[in-house]
């Protein structure tokens, strides 16, 4: 009996300090959410004005006065109604200004120079239309919070602490935060045809609508243009953007080097627009009651239709033109027009060198000399090995059975008169046709031999002779008309070895097997002379 009154003691000091226990965690919860709850409070109202009795806002962005008036249809900039102002960025802007909140208030204030605002870097007023100002004086941004020091004009004892993202639009150009700029031109890279780029060593590149390849000419050469720097060109050109909005209306020219710009850029290019072709139903169908008056009844409802108008939309191709004036350089940038547009923005030197950074020469084909086999009717070698031809036949047949069948064609190839094995052939003109150059040398033809002569001619009569001379221990020196090309000398290696594949034993072999027979001839006389000495 004794044992279990213990027990039931000890079990309702148990509970009363665990009651105890709890009861403090609860009063400790309860003061911690207290204390946040006080700290969450510790924001200061700066300013508390309506957006309906806001009449103007004026700041100093950059030195340069702002002053902004919100009339019926919007904001406008007083004495320059015409600036394009963005109205959704001035409104968040205003906004901001007019319902203002400090993350910290610090009062007492006696040395306004701690914190920049014995001398304000800006100044923002609100005028309400009653007449109202409300200053704002800008001062010390605290880069490590992101806080800006402000206080009110006419209160210097009260610093705030305020967001800078809710000041920021005003502490730029109104030209950064508040104007509404343009977008730079589409323009789609792949529909670009023509690009010419007035400058110094200027150049012009231009594409051939059947083959699709590219040229390059300037006031002396035109030649053959590698297709991927080509393409470079008009990747930049697809790609531009504007960087700064500079000027909405400019009218002189000579201040951002217009007058006498550093390049002008002209592209030529295709856009597919969209036309409206309206129908006259009700003309169609007076003039098909017309000739079947006799066999067709009109019901009502087609009568109805045949009166309305069908409008269908197609899509058209036209042709269109871009021009860039590229002006002086300023901080890493240039200032560019577009078209006829009064607007300057500046765009990175970055985006601008491939277009700027090169002339003619650079753009130079590598490919020595590419004929399509589609465009091949013969080709001539010679080297070492003697002079040999590839004849190329192709043959269009048709399914006697079918006559909606499509034709095809037989391609063939004959080494000397015989058959060739295609794959061998094929293998060797690769190699010889994709021949590329490391670089163009300015040397004149050399006066040696060649080791190859290859002759293409072309299924529309036209030949091309190119030349392979030995140059130095590293390269072939390839020479089509007046161009000398450098050849890493594996790579005419490989051409050489699938070009022995070609001949075979038919060539490779011919002259030994000459002697031979030769050999066997004079064997043969000699036995018949040492029979007729017997």
């Amino acid at each position: 009996m004794k044992s279990k009154t213990v027990k039931m003691i000890s079990a309702v000091i148990a509970l009363g300090v665990l009651c105890g226990a709890y009861a403090g965690v609860k009063t400790y919860v309860s003061s911690q959410e207290a204390k946040e709850s006080e700290a969450e409070d510790k924001s200061e109202t700066v300013t508390d004005i309506s957006s309906d009795d806001v009449k103007s806002v004026a700041y100093t962005a950059d030195q340069d006065n702002v002053e902004l008036d919100k009339e019926d249809n919007g904001w406008v900039r007083k004495d320059e109604t015409d600036f394009p102002l963005n109205q959704d960025s001035v409104d968040s802007a205003v906004n901001n200004a007019i319902q203002l909140t400090a993350d910290q208030k610090i009062t007492d204030v006696e040395d306004l120079s701690e914190y920049d605002l014995d001398s304000p870097q800006n100044e923002i007023k609100i005028t309400t239309e009653d007449g109202t100002e409300t200053v704002l004086q800008v001062g010390m941004e605290n880069s490590s919070t992101s806080q800006y020091y402000v206080k009110k004009a006419d209160d210097d004892k009260t610093v705030y602490l305020v967001s800078q993202s809710s000041l920021e639009p005003f502490m730029g150009s109104v030209y950064d935060n508040m104007a509404q700029s343009e977008t730079f031109p589409t323009v789609t890279t792949a529909t670009i045809s023509d690009v010419k780029v007035d400058k110094e060593d200027g150049y012009e590149l231009k594409q051939d609508p059947d083959d699709l390849f590219w040229t390059v000419s300037d006031d002396k050469n035109s030649e053959k243009a590698d297709t991927s720097k080509a393409g470079e060109v008009t990747s930049a050109i697809g790609s531009m953007a504007y960087d700064i909005f500079v000027d909405y209306n400019c009218t002189d020219d000579s201040k951002y080097g217009f007058d006498n710009p550093y390049a002008v850029i002209t592209a030529k290019y295709t856009e597919e627009e969209t036309t409206e072709d309206t129908t006259d139903e009700k003309e169609t169908a007076d003039t098909s009651e017309d000739e079947n008056a006799d066999t067709t009844e009109v019901s009502g409802d087609s009568e109805k239709s045949a009166d309305e108008e069908s409008t269908e939309d197609n899509a058209v191709t036209v042709d269109k033109e871009i021009t860039i004036y590229v002006g002086d350089e300023t901080d890493g940038d240039r200032y560019v027009k577009v078209n006829d547009s009064d607007q300057v923005y500046t765009v990175t030197t970055d985006s601008l060198s491939a277009i700027l950074d090169s002339n003619a020469s650079d753009f130079y084909s590598m490919s020595v000399n590419y004929v399509s086999v589609n465009d091949l009717d013969s080709l001539e070698v010679q080297s070492a090995d003697g002079t040999h031809t590839v004849n190329v036949t192709r043959e269009t047949s048709k399914e006697e059975e079918d006559e909606d069948s499509e034709e095809t064609t037989t391609t063939t190839y004959s080494l000397d008169g015989k058959d060739a094995d295609e794959t061998a052939f094929t293998t060797f003109y690769n190699k010889l046709i994709n021949m590329t150059a490391q670089e163009r040398a300015e040397d004149s033809k050399p006066e040696d031999d060649p080791a190859y002569t290859f002759t293409f001619t072309k299924t529309d009569g036209t030949t091309l002779t190119t030349e392979y001379y030995e140059y130095d221990t590293n390269f072939y020196a390839a020479v089509v008309e007046d161009k000398v090309y450098l050849v890493n000398k594996m790579n005419v290696r490989d051409m050489e070895d699938a070009y022995k594949e070609l001949l075979g034993d038919d060539s490779g072999n011919a002259e030994d097997s000459e002697k031979e027979t030769d050999t066997e001839a004079d064997q043969t006389e000699n036995t018949d002379s040492e029979e007729t000495a017997e």
